[in-house]
């Protein structure tokens, strides 16, 4: 016992010393939402500070769970104290109740002994002693008796100090028990103040954590699986707001007739609902097969869909396929639906493209810029740095999907190209070849150029002295646009 006063003193010191370093993480802990996002310098000491919250809090949760440790051996060593109290208390006692067993039996031997001695036949002390028939036989008499008395006396006395010596102990042992349960009361309340602690630095760290990760996706390189299906999308104003548009890797849009446009979103992953879909173009159709999907598509012209046998285009027809259906709430052909998880045309590919988190190089600030493809129909995309994205808009209003999703691209670029009508009047971009571009990306402005050597050569984008376009991971539009 005699070591808990300084057990308790190390603790109280271990505590002081926790204290101020906890309400200082408490108070760095509010400044978690503070970082400025979408730059890559603040995003950089955003990641340094909070690595370095994160290995703080792990120094403090491995202190904290140390001390919550040897407070446990402490809590079971009072534990096994308390239970060998007990015993030590249940032994004592059973002693005092043999003690005073003993006491009252050799109580009431006495008495008897005082009775046979003093009132044996009815005579009194004093006629014992007056019966003795000479001078020594009262002196014999007397010794005897006083010899009896100073037995039970000293019996009587050892009775009464082994029952004193006793109780004495076992008053000992209630307060030692007192004592030790105590003790046992105070480290488990620290015990369970230590672990209320090590909970609010782990949530801490949970938030450090979560705030480094998000950051990390900001600053490092991501993967982003290749695409598996292309498939062409209605913009129409009745076919608005379109299903799994804010869900696709990449996104084409390109003029059809009556100056309206469409898209070919290319997916990697398989939303359950995608459409309205429309039919084959040329352009789209050599855009598909150049991304090496499976190109999703509503029929077409004849000469379109001889191109997409020509070119061995991997394609689904939804016209001829029975994994399409009608959506009844709206008008076709506006209203035509496919669930890419259960298409079943394709499967998800195993390749994966590792993309960076920022350009190496700086363009012009464009903060925001438009594009109008023709007087009723006008884009604009406007940069958040919070995100890192561009957020467009339709005729003045935020572009969404059907889920309310807001559109937001990472990259988009502006690919100019020589438009000409095909024989049926449509009008058709010129996709092989080379022209000018706009890359947008970070709230700055590039340019450079786009080339595509043949049908199913890649399009590839360059900067202005050459150097092959890296584009940053996200989704991108590409947006196909008449020569300027």
């Amino acid at each position: 016992m005699s070591k808990l006063p300084e057990r308790k003193m190390k603790m109280r010191r271990l505590w002081l010393a926790t204290v101020p370093v906890l309400v200082f993480f408490l108070l760095i802990a509010g400044g978690f939402n503070s970082a400025a996002w979408g730059n890559p310098e603040s995003t950089k000491e955003s990641i340094d500070k909070t690595r370095a919250e994160i290995t703080e809090f792990e120094k403090m949760i491995k202190l904290l769970n140390e001390d919550i440790a040897e407070r446990q051996v402490r809590i079971d060593e009072l534990d096994a104290e308390v239970a060998e109290t007990e015993k030590q208390l249940e032994k004592t006692a059973a002693e005092l109740e043999e003690a005073e067993a003993r006491l009252e039996e050799n109580t009431q031997k006495f008495a008897g002994r005082v009775r046979s001695a003093y009132m044996k036949g009815g005579l009194s002390y004093l006629e014992v002693l007056l019966e003795a028939d000479n001078f020594g036989d009262l002196i014999v008499r007397m010794a005897y008796l006083t010899r009896i008395l100073n037995r039970d006396a000293v019996l009587v006395g050892g009775i009464r100090e082994e029952r004193a010596i006793i109780q004495e102990r076992k008053t000992a042992m209630e307060q030692q028990r007192e004592s030790v349960q105590d003790l046992r009361y105070q480290q488990e309340t620290a015990r369970k103040n230590m672990l209320a602690q090590r909970k609010e630095v782990e949530n801490l760290l949970a938030e450090a954590q979560k705030k480094l990760a998000k950051d990390l996706v900001d600053i490092t390189p991501q993967a982003n699986r290749k695409p598996a299906y292309g498939v062409v999308l209605d913009n129409h104003a009745n076919a608005r707001p379109q299903h799994g548009l804010s869900r696709a890797s990449t996104v084409y849009e390109y003029e059809v007739e009556g100056r309206i446009t469409r898209y070919l979103a290319l997916f990697a992953n398989f939303p359950s609902k995608v459409g309205p879909i429309r039919s084959a173009r040329n352009h789209n159709i050599m855009l598909a097969l150049e991304n090496g999907v499976n190109f999703v598509h509503a029929g077409g012209s004849s000469d379109n869909i001889a191109k997409i046998a020509e070119w061995g285009v991997d394609s689904t027809n939804a016209l001829t396929h029975s994994g399409f259906y009608r959506d009844s709430s709206r008008r076709a052909p506006h209203n035509l639906y496919v669930n890419l998880s259960t298409l079943g045309t394709a499967s998800k590919s195993g390749v994966v493209v590792i993309r960076p988190a920022f350009v190496a190089r700086q363009g012009t600030p464009a903060a925001s810029f438009s594009l109008d493809y023709s007087p009723t129909y006008r884009i604009r995309y406007q940069y958040n740095p919070d995100k890192g994205t561009y957020r467009r808009y339709i005729n003045g209003s935020i572009h969404r999907d059907a889920t309310g999703a807001e559109i937001a691209a990472r990259n988009i670029i502006i690919q100019y190209a020589h438009h000409a009508n095909d024989l049926r009047g449509r009008p058709t971009p010129e996709l092989i070849g080379s022209g000018a571009i706009d890359y947008y990306v970070q709230g700055e402005r590039f340019q450079g150029t786009w080339r595509k050597e043949s049908i199913s050569a890649p399009t590839r984008f360059f900067y202005q002295d050459g150097q092959e376009i890296e584009r940053v991971y996200g989704q991108t539009w590409i947006q196909i646009a008449r020569s300027r």
